[in-house]
């Protein structure tokens, strides 16, 4: 015999010795498969589908031994009627492959040792193993595409909503939102300008923040900005997909303490803008570090909205933000679009300047007793309530009494800087016709 046929004798007998075991070790295995509870719970006839499955592949097995076959997770199935294969899914398919090499290869070591010779033994025991490699490296590299597949569908779902949510047809956002986030629950959306280049890091990063948070998380990149759509409420946890749900502070004052915000403008070190109605705090706390590196100059954050389906206007305002923040140097770390309003305005966007109307002038027209009146003045002294005093003329604790009023009306100061500007841009506005007041002739 040639030294090739020598080599090849170990295999052969190995091979032979497997297929004439082949009905008595499909039994053997047949009866290991009752140990999996999904198994037990098939029909008779697709349990003798399974057996036959088995049977093919311990033939395989013998073939591999001279032939170094491997397994195809992919093909198992081919020839089986349709409604067989879709009762047992990838995972259960692994499964049964496992336990028939596992078996084969218990009944393998019990008996070949005395059916076989050494060297056949040997080799029929080292290509089982190899086998069973074979078939945990297929399924792994099956897990990972279909990983990698669920991945891309998932970010194309998610792209989708972002695009409906900027479209703001609420019917197109409510279909899109269907196994990405919730329908019934409110949101507020979260925006970031990441640097060049930085989107896809960026988004990596908040989803591992999430995921160690146990948070919600679902981020997409619009052109150069990332948009995240954080759910609130206490059922969040279960009712969101996709993830985890994001935390929110119940308390309003802690929220704010915790997300790095106050009221007003202020530094990256704690002052920003209080949040009312609960903030994600866990959320937003833990992308704050990202702040002047992936997470760029800010995080733009939207008011509450009660549903995702409406978030179209609370999106397109973040958006916006996210353009007007230049405008604003030494912006607070988290910062609000109704803190943004200004900087949106110049930067020409329509509804800002509605919102701008609506909230400083509209209320202070609408409760009269000198409050327009003391806005004017105030702005003409340069914030001194004793030189506006003088100006009208009323008395300073008068002009003080107005003051409380008209920060109680429209959350503006008119002593302070920003609020200041706010006020003075929102009436030039309203005078001008630009954006017109309902209360302004």
């Amino acid at each position: 015999m040639t030294p090739g046929g020598d080599a090849a004798a170990p295999g052969a007998s190995a091979s032979a010795w497997l297929y004439e075991s082949v009905g008595r070790l499909s039994d053997t295995v047949v009866a290991a498969f009752g140990g999996l509870p999904w198994y037990t719970r098939l029909s008779a006839h697709s349990r003798s589908w399974v057996r036959l499955i088995a049977h093919q592949e311990i033939a395989t097995m013998a073939q591999s031994l001279v032939a170094a076959r491997a397994p195809s997770l992919q093909n198992i199935f081919s020839g089986v009627p349709a409604e067989v294969a879709r009762q047992i899914s990838f995972d259960q398919t692994v499964e049964l492959l496992q336990v028939t090499v596992d078996v084969v290869l218990r009944v393998a070591n019990a008996e070949a040792d005395e059916a076989l010779d050494p060297a056949t033994s040997a080799v029929l025991r080292a290509e089982l193993e190899r086998y069973g490699r074979e078939v945990a490296f297929q399924a792994a590299t099956v897990y990972a595409k279909a990983a990698e597949h669920r991945g891309r569908a998932v970010a194309g779902r998610r792209a989708l909503l972002l695009e409906a949510l900027v479209d703001g047809r609420e019917d197109q956002i409510a279909a899109r939102a269907a196994d990405v986030v919730p329908l019934g629950l409110p949101v507020r959306i979260l925006g970031m300008n990441p640097p060049e280049g930085g989107a896809d890091p960026l988004l990596d990063e908040i989803a591992r923040t999430a995921g160690r948070l146990g948070l919600v998380s679902c981020a997409a990149a619009r052109g150069k900005a990332v948009v995240v759509i954080a759910v609130q409420g206490p059922s969040s946890a279960t009712a969101a997909t996709g993830g985890g749900p994001t935390v929110f502070a119940a308390d309003p004052a802690a929220a704010a303490v915790a997300a790095g915000t106050g009221t007003g403008g202020g530094s990256r070190g704690g002052a920003g803008t209080t949040m009312e109605g609960g903030a994600p705090v866990d959320l937003v706390a833990g992308l704050r570090g990202l702040v002047d590196g992936l997470a760029g100059p800010g995080i733009v954050i939207s008011e509450p909205v009660a549903s995702v389906a409406r978030a179209g206007p609370a999106t397109a305002a973040v958006l916006s933000g996210l353009r007007a923040l230049a405008a604003w140097p030494g912006n607070p770390a988290v910062v609000s679009t109704e803190d943004l309003l200004v900087e949106r305005v110049l930067c020409g966007d329509t509804q800002a300047a509605r919102q701008l109307v609506a909230t400083c002038v509209d209320p202070l027209v609408s409760a009269g007793h000198g409050l327009v009146e003391t806005v004017d003045a105030m702005l003409r002294c340069d914030g001194s309530p004793e030189a506006a005093a003088r100006s009208l003329p009323v008395h300073v604790n008068t002009l003080r009494y107005r003051i409380t009023k008209i920060v109680t009306l429209t959350g503006r100061d008119p002593r302070r800087y920003r609020d200041a500007s706010a006020l003075r841009i929102a009436f030039a506005l309203a005078r001008t016709g630009t954006t017109p007041s309902v209360l302004l002739p």
